[in-house]
């Protein structure tokens, strides 16, 4: 595959993961993906080799789908403490207390998201 071929597939992949994480945010949608195409213009760090920034795109678009989750803050009724809508998706990674605990615990399965629903009550 061409280089050039890669680095399409590596912005689309960023462009879709954008798309993801800002879903309901039309305003940080769109300042995501200008900051993207001007970092794919001129990129940002010049001593990176091209595969090298090509991979860097690549593993931002894989953190902005799997590590970046959105809040929106709901009105809690009869309560003092505001209360957040949180915008968990399929490709969000859950971690478990075991690797908060301790960092050098490597994850062995792939956590998925389940369904989240406003009215779920902990």
């Amino acid at each position: 595959m061409s280089t050039r071929l890669k680095a399409l597939n590596a912005y689309r992949h960023g462009l879709r993961a954008t798309r993801v994480a800002f879903q309901n945010d039309t305003e940080v949608l769109i300042a995501a993906r200008a900051k993207m195409r001007s970092g794919m213009l001129c990129p940002p760090n010049p001593k990176l080799n091209t595969e090298e920034q090509i991979q860097h795109l690549e593993d931002v678009a894989v953190f902005l789908r799997r590590n970046l989750v959105q809040g929106k803050k709901v009105d809690g009724t009869n309560t003092k403490e505001p209360r957040y809508h949180l915008n968990i998706h399929k490709d969000t990674e859950l971690g478990d207390n075991e690797t908060v605990a301790d960092p050098t615990v490597k994850v062995k399965t792939k956590l998925r998201a389940r369904p989240f629903k406003c009215s779920d009550k902990r």
